[in-house]
């Protein structure tokens, strides 16, 4: 998950900071004040320096898109709740929420020349027969996403399937 990670330290960020607000504008614990407030500008600051270092090596752009596609695929590979006829609401399957926590760790990595696509292998049997039944399908959904990379097909290393891509 690491290019999700100034993501969560932006909003960690952003959260603090109101809070800040909330304890100047009601008078609340004022003598942490300026402690939540140090705390949520160094967040901020982490964040961007974070933002800055992952995108050194490929690209402002290319992390943008990375976050783009990367949101893409999850949501191509997630399963949809079934509709229980009588009642009208969403049947629980435990196999399909675990196959759709484990889309959580997928990724789209782009960097300047290569491209490299990690997704997660669900640890319950029947999730990762669904996945493996959308393996084929991943590399046509990633080279749609872009005409400059060609993926090959996918390689298993610890619990990730991964597609690696180079430039046309």
């Amino acid at each position: 998950m690491k290019l999700f990670f100034p993501i969560y330290e932006s909003l960690a960020s952003v959260i603090i900071i109101c809070l800040d607000w909330l304890i100047h504008r009601f008078n609340l614990f004022i003598q942490y004040q300026t402690i939540v407030l140090i705390i949520g500008v160094g967040l901020l600051i982490l964040a961007a320096i974070s933002v800055y270092l992952l995108s050194r090596k490929r690209g402002f752009g290319n992390y943008c898109k990375s976050l783009n596609d990367s949101c893409r695929l999850r949501s191509f590979l997630r399963q949809q709740n079934t509709i229980n006829d009588f009642t009208s609401k969403a049947k629980v399957n435990l196999d399909q929420r675990i196959y759709n926590s484990a889309l959580w760790y997928t990724y789209i990595d782009y960097a300047e020349d290569s491209m490299e696509v990690r997704v997660c292998i669900p640890n319950n049997f029947k999730a990762k027969k669904v996945l493996d039944s959308n393996l084929d399908n991943i590399a046509q959904e990633v080279s749609s996403y872009t005409d400059k990379y060609i993926c090959s097909g996918h390689t298993r290393k610890g619990s990730f399937y991964i597609y690696k891509g180079e430039k046309k």
